[in-house]
């Protein structure tokens, strides 16, 4: 065991661990993790809180372009991009089959990207940024509004961006409107989320929907693909068929106008709408949760953290600490207030305090440790940890010795 540093806050007896490697048929089932032209590596490094995993993509099924391994870090991010894996081959047969093939021809279609979605390395998110999400229980802050002002016009508004759209999907006319509803369409039977945020399928779904667009190819010719029924767009929630039956400049202005109705300013609404690390499903996910807590103090706060994360891991955690907090809002005790400490802390109706972690696999590491300790965590009273993992023995020990009330009850 290496020796680390103690973290600042009450005395855990100078006891730490390193992370364990773990294998990952302790988190999925062993069907989830193989099938065709891919896999998952067995033994999964972990950082405190989240698993690094390895997936391989092999050419016999990828384009060689595609094929090789690809690094997600956390198990939700990783059962969407599992469910994403079938859609991405069905579509490459696709592409060389019949009517498509020659739809594709006609067209002269040429690939269609959405330039300010795309990321530089595929299946994966920004890199060379703090991009992980031990960095929340650290409090790190992270400025994602500096970084995209760089890249973006943080002053348009919703409205403004809504007339963006059709440039953001290939410089297609305003006139084409059919092709984001087959791209929807597309997606919905393919069990994706329209707004992915990888490449390869991304570029996928919009080649084929401008090809059906173009060839007036209706979505029931395209073969449904049978994936893992936990798998299916696992975290994205898409209450009522919202983000598959909206068009997206309509969901763009839904997004901004519950902001605006939170609180937030016109700045910091673009800031948000303009964050690409927080998918366009996401968005809507994240608005319609903070909306169901009602008018707490705190909403702003938290919704404006949310806006300046880097990563999609990171976004993905908040918006799932949210979906969570609104669960014992609803379940056990309404939830009166929102501060961030680096992650989302609720207080409820009956003064508890509620810090959901939706981690992969806890360990008593410096930071959780510096977090878990902390005094200003510790004067909170009736704290209770909410984490939907496994932890080590050591990790749960000490969060009960620091008086945590470890709940272990499935995250939402």
């Amino acid at each position: 065991m290496q020796a680390v540093e103690a973290p600042t806050g009450n005395a855990t007896n100078g006891q730490f661990e390193e992370p364990p490697v773990i294998n990952v048929t302790a988190l999925l089932p062993p069907d989830a993790l193989t099938g065709n032209g891919f896999q998952v590596l067995q033994m999964v490094p972990t950082n405190g809180a989240m698993g690094q995993y390895t997936i391989v993509l092999n050419n016999s099924v990828f384009t060689s372009g595609d094929a090789g391994a690809y690094q997600v870090e956390s198990l939700d991010l990783l059962k969407i991009r599992l469910s994403e894996l079938p859609a991405i081959a069905q579509l490459d047969q696709m592409s060389e089959a019949g009517v498509f093939a020659k739809s594709l021809a006609a067209s002269a279609v040429r690939p269609v990207k959405d330039a300010a979605q795309m990321v530089t390395h595929p299946m994966d998110t920004v890199t060379g940024l703090p991009s992980g999400v031990g960095e929340l229980f650290g409090r790190v802050s992270l400025g994602a509004q500096q970084v995209y002002s760089t890249a973006t016009n943080s002053s348009e508004s919703g409205g403004e961006r809504a007339e963006q759209v059709s440039n953001e999907t290939g410089n297609i006319t305003k006139a084409a409107l059919g092709y984001d509803q087959d791209r929807r369409d597309l997606a919905r039977k393919l069990h994706v989320d329209p707004y992915t945020s990888d490449p390869i399928l991304k570029e996928r779904l919009n080649k084929i929907a401008w090809a059906m667009f173009a060839g007036r190819i209706s979505v029931d010719a395209v073969e449904a693909v049978a994936v893992p029924g936990s798998m299916i767009i696992s975290s994205v929630q898409f209450t009522d068929d919202l983000v598959y039956q909206t068009p997206k400049g309509d969901l763009i202005l839904l997004v901004e106008k519950k902001l605006h109705n939170i609180g937030l300013s016109k700045a910091d609404i673009a800031v948000f709408t303009h964050n690409t690390a927080i998918p366009l499903s996401l968005q809507v996910s994240a608005v319609r949760d903070l909306e169901s807590l009602g008018p707490i103090p705190g909403r702003r706060s938290v919704a404006n953290a949310l806006a300046n994360v880097m990563t999609e891991y990171q976004a993905r955690f908040l918006v799932t600490s949210i979906k969570m907090l609104s669960q014992w809002g609803q379940t056990r005790s309404p939830i009166v207030r929102l501060t961030m400490q680096g992650v989302i802390v609720g207080t409820d109706q009956n003064g508890g305090t509620i810090v959901p972690a939706p981690v992969d696999f806890l360990s008593w590491t410096p930071r959780i440790a510096g977090f878990a300790t902390d005094p200003a965590m510790l004067a909170m009273p009736k704290r209770v940890l909410w984490i939907p993992a496994p932890t080590t023995a050591l990790a749960h020990q000490q969060l009960i010795a620091n008086g945590w009330l470890v709940y272990q009850n499935p995250q939402p």
